[in-house]
């Protein structure tokens, strides 16, 4: 499969460049754009990223940077790999996602800039045009107490931080809004907040104390007690996790939670927002901020949201033929409780139980690795109203999709670990009770699709649900309210 998607991608460059070297009479046409024609399409819908000093390799502010750029952009554009958009077109339509995709009158004009030689003109800087928020409450700007050194705590060149924030509220308020200020743009690659009440507030001060107060390392989760459920949890709502109060990429299609709603934070609890950090670029020490709008809850009548998880199992087997203590499926949970501990090495065997599954669902010895599946069916017990939706997998997974009732949420069929977000649905869907939401997942434990920790592939392995960079996840995330 692998293979053949990429001598896919291979005949679909050759054909592009082919088109780009070919088209001499349009370079001779005074009809041909110029910069000023692509230059506001690439601020509005590029330059999130692709800024200087920011995450890409490259700005695309720039007219001579575009210009050397020009046949990549060409060529990525077409393909449909620039701006990243990681939801298929089976998916619905989601909140502000017009700023992140190109129209095919937009690519066209790309394609027309680029095949008549890259034309400047006069070359002036693009400027990416201002996002205004439209949602309620005080904007509170909240900072770590010290900057942080970014290292590749997991080997390649991935890390992943969490960080204490202290909102200090004296009472319960929604959160209606979340920006995230990086103030080194080369290497913040996406954040995750959640809320962290509770015992949870506990953990996160005492893993913050026990730093200097310089953050924690947190590649699975944030890292908390409920971060490390028991069997029991695995049938809750959030699995015993935090909920979520926002994730953040370069150019995320909205900050805004929709009209009339809020995720709620409650008196006295702390915020962990975890920073994926891509080190492509050189490490610098990192003081990122994040802006949260807040609205106390006895000054609004606001919607909460709450973070709803669908978990389903996962049981990766080794390739066939591979002989390995490694490929044992005892030794992979007894590592389990070696890393995490034996409440969270039960999660495998509870979630077989709650998805009404059993190891006789999992071949331990399929012809091939490279396709194998998961699934699990929730049964909606209460009436709900599912605003936001989200998928989660690790380094294995290559296709995610969440269903309600057997209509598509969400569909990523190319996933990508490193491009994480959240998605809000521009018409909210009800789910009744009796209802049936199910995630499914698909996963390549192939020899060439190990994690590469310190420059090295992983072995392969006999891989259960876990926390950490080497192991896996397949798990739906919606953002709902009761109704």
């Amino acid at each position: 499969m692998a293979l053949v998607a990429a001598a896919a991608v291979a005949v679909a460059v050759a054909a592009i460049a082919a088109g780009s070297s070919g088209s001499r009479p349009e370079a001779r046409s005074s009809a041909a754009p110029t910069w000023s024609k692509v230059a506001p399409i690439f601020a509005q819908k590029c330059a999130g990223c692709h800024t200087p000093g920011g995450i890409a390799p490259f700005s695309l502010r720039s007219a001579r940077t575009a210009r050397a750029h020009a046949n990549g952009i060409l060529v990525m554009t077409q393909l449909g790999r620039m701006p990243p958009w990681m939801p298929g077109h089976d998916s619905p339509k989601y909140l502000g996602q017009s700023t992140r995709i190109l129209t095919a009158a937009e690519k066209k004009l790309i394609a027309r800039w680029v095949r008549a030689g890259a034309r400047i003109g006069a070359g002036r800087s693009a400027t990416q045009p201002p996002r205004k928020s439209n949602a309620p409450g005080s904007a509170v700007t909240l900072t770590p107490a010290r900057s942080y050194m970014p290292k590749a705590a997991v080997g390649g060149l991935d890390d992943y931080h969490c960080f204490l924030l202290e909102p200090n509220l004296s009472h319960d308020a929604y959160v209606t809004s979340a920006v995230i200020k990086p103030q080194q743009a080369g290497i913040v690659h996406h954040v995750i907040l959640f809320e962290a009440a509770g015992e949870n507030a506990a953990d996160a001060r005492r893993l913050n104390r026990a730093s200097g107060g310089n953050g924690w390392t947190c590649f699975g989760g944030p890292g908390l007690s409920e971060t490390h459920p028991n069997a029991g949890s695995a049938s809750n709502d959030r699995l015993g996790a935090p909920p979520w109060i926002s994730a953040w990429v370069p150019g995320h299609a909205t900050n805004d939670t929709p009209a009339g709603t809020g995720v709620l934070v409650h008196a006295g609890a702390a915020i962990v927002m975890q920073v994926h950090y891509n080190l492509i670029h050189k490490a610098r020490r990192d003081r990122s901020r994040a802006v949260l709008r807040f609205v106390p809850t006895n000054q609004a009548q606001l919607t909460p949201l709450n973070t709803i998880l669908v978990p389903a199992p996962v049981e990766l087997p080794c390739p066939r033929g591979l002989h390995s203590r490694l490929c044992s499926r005892d030794v992979a949970v007894k590592e389990e409780v070696k890393k995490y501990g034996i409440d969270a090495a039960l999660i495998p065997s509870g979630l077989l139980f709650i998805c009404g599954k059993s190891l006789a669902d999992f071949p331990a010895s399929p012809a091939s690795v490279k396709s194998l599946s998961t699934s699990c069916d929730r049964r909606v017990t209460r009436p709900l109203r599912i605003y936001g939706v989200a998928g989660h997998m690790h380094i294995r997974g290559y296709d995610i999709r969440v269903q309600l009732n057997g209509r598509t949420l969400l569909h990523i069929p190319r996933w990508n670990f490193h491009w994480q977000d959240a998605y809000f649905l521009e018409h909210p869907v009800d789910a009744n009770v009796g209802d049936t939401i199910r995630v499914s997942c698909k996963f390549d434990n192939s020899a060439v699709k190990q994690p590469l920790v310190n420059g090295k592939l992983l072995k392969p392995r006999y891989v259960l649900w876990g926390e950490g960079t080497t192991d896996e996840m397949c798990l739906g995330l919606l953002q709902a309210a009761d109704r």
